[in-house]
């Protein structure tokens, strides 16, 4: 590169980092900020309509959202309506009785995110909050964790398509011109091209049933497709369909990319792509900031991917002058993944602990190791270049690490992010023991203890809830915080809240179950270790 140049990226790098330490912080994905009428509510005239406001703006999802009498009935309903982040549904004129909300939306940037509220009409609400709530609200994301399988490996193929063909082109067009004829080259980005195109299509067709968590087989249905095509998301694939198809006819015949026109609209397209990714992800409910950062991340690695894999095609025919140029492309892009990437975990996480303590932070952590050994093998190719010598064995370990770098990448981008200012948690005991025979049941807290959780009584007509803590030698444990939520999974009930009291060592509620069946009932509890304690059980209600 030459002095003016260098100084150029520089001023555009300070520039770039100064607007993005002064922005506001990232959006991760949407929570229920409130809901009318709020949980627990006893009204004394049935509402006209529910109304939920949430935190970014969201998506519909056909029969996600639902009304459930206190006999676990469907109520039929009027379609309810959205517009930006407030959700507005008419309600008919319901009898006296017990109601569940239970609600599954699409956030912003993809995720399916659920939860379930209740009022009562003219009789106690499900709920009956304790004294110390105020307006308990649930908002989960939908699927626990990460998306499906079929959603990361439709993610993985698009970003692997766009590194080879956005690299490899870079590679011929910045650092060796001559290999414009090469056919491994040229074959290379046909693929990369028609492979982004397949991908996104696919990715469309994957998204409708893993936002209405329905089975993958209903992929082609053409109610799930108008939905997503209707997204964020949906928008954000067919602008990456489009540009595919017109970069295709530009690179099809690779030297075309050396002529003055070409040199101007490749560079635009692939940029356009690197948009396209960003749109697609976390970014999207997060503002141009966001955006501008995750699509020069996703730029950044596409070029040094899919360099790597044109040196890698081209072996010992490779030219020492297209060494060097590529040496400093890679420098370039791998200050640029390393700002961006910075600059996203800072914009993400709300705490270093969350780097351990959640799911989207652990992932991340994998993400970080697999980057730092890239780096330490182009750390290698590079003093190598520098020798005159060409490193292909530390150019075959970066290709091979940066593959596993997209592979984590796919799985971090259906990742949501840990809510803003949520206490979140890795250490869980996820597995429901049996269901209780009568209204009691043992909920192990590992090697803590366990939570003696009774029912009294275990039936629709209303409960009283008993929490006892005990350490593993049988004495009361003391927590700074419990938090309870009992769902329904068998009538896609979502989590509902119960505030929890402590008295006398000991947590109580009142709870009033709408209909009877399995429960699962699941348990936070705070301040017995360096992380909470996520464990559930179910629980048998009877009429």
């Amino acid at each position: 590169m030459s002095t003016a140049a260098r100084r150029i990226a520089l001023l555009g790098t300070l520039a770039v980092l100064l607007t993005l330490l002064f922005a506001s912080p990232a959006a991760a994905h949407a929570e229920l900020a409130t809901i009318n009428p709020a949980n627990g509510t006893q009204l004394s005239q049935p509402p006209t309509k529910v109304q939920m406001t949430f935190t970014e703006s969201v998506n519909l999802i056909d029969g996600g959202i639902r009304l459930v009498d206190d006999e676990g009935a469907t109520v039929p309903t009027s379609d309810p309506t959205v517009d930006g982040r407030t959700v507005t549904w008419p309600m008919p004129d319901l009898p006296e009785g017990a109601y569940v909300v239970t609600w599954r939306v699409v956030s912003s940037d993809g995720h399916p995110i659920s939860g379930a509220s209740s009022f009562g009409v003219g009789t106690a609400a499900a709920a009956a909050p304790g004294p110390d709530s105020a307006d308990p609200t649930s908002s989960e994301v939908a699927t626990g964790s990460t998306a499906p399988w079929p959603v990361i490996a439709v993610r993985l193929a698009g970003y692997v398509a766009f590194a080879v063909f956005a690299g490899v082109a870079a590679f011929v067009l910045f650092c060796a011109p001559g290999s414009s004829k090469d056919p491994t080259l040229q074959l290379l980005v046909r693929g990369g091209i028609l492979g982004g195109a397949v991908a996104a299509v696919a990715a469309i067709g994957v998204q409708g049933p893993y936002t209405a968590g329905v089975s993958m087989s209903q992929m082609l249905d053409t109610r799930l497709l108008q939905q997503t095509l209707a997204t964020p998301f949906g928008i954000a694939m067919m602008w990456r369909l489009g540009l595919y198809v017109a970069l295709g006819v530009l690179v099809w015949r690779l030297p075309r990319i050396l002529t003055p026109l070409g040199g101007w609209l490749l560079p635009a397209g692939v940029a356009g792509a690197a948009v396209t990714i960003a749109s697609a992800g976390h970014a999207a409910a997060s503002g141009l900031v966001d955006l501008g950062v995750d699509a020069l991340h996703a730029l950044a690695a596409g070029l040094w991917v899919g360099g790597l894999v044109a040196l890698v095609a081209l072996g010992r025919s490779v030219e020492p002058r297209a060494l060097h140029q590529f040496s400093t492309l890679a420098m370039v892009s791998v200050l640029t993944l390393i700002v961006t990437g910075t600059l996203n975990s800072m914009r993400h996480l709300d705490a270093i602990e969350e780097l351990w303590r959640t799911r989207y932070g652990v992932t991340l952590v994998i993400k970080l190791t697999l980057v730092a050994g890239t780096l330490a093998a182009a750390a290698v190719s590079r003093r190598r270049v520098r020798h005159n010598q060409v490193p292909r064995r530390s150019i075959r370990l970066e290709v091979t690490l940066t593959v596993a770098v997209l592979a984590v990448t796919a799985l971090l981008s259906t990742t949501p992010p840990p809510p803003r200012g949520a206490q979140q948690t890795i250490h869980a005991n996820h597995g429901a023991g049996p269901a209780a025979a009568g209204g009691t049941v043992q909920m192990s807290l590992d090697d803590r203890g366990n939570a003696a959780f009774a029912v009294i009584p275990a039936t629709t007509g209303g409960s009283h809830l008993h929490l006892v803590l005990v350490d593993p030698n049988g004495r009361l444990l003391s927590a700074s915080g419990v938090t309870l939520k009992v769902a329904n999974p068998g009538r896609d009930i979502a989590p509902i809240p119960v505030a929890m009291s402590m008295r006398d060592g000991a947590w109580f509620a009142s709870y009033r179950f709408p209909f009877p069946g399995t429960w699962k009932a699941i348990l936070t509890v705070e301040g017995i270790g360096p992380s909470a304690v996520v464990t559930a059980a179910d629980i048998t209600i009877r009429d």
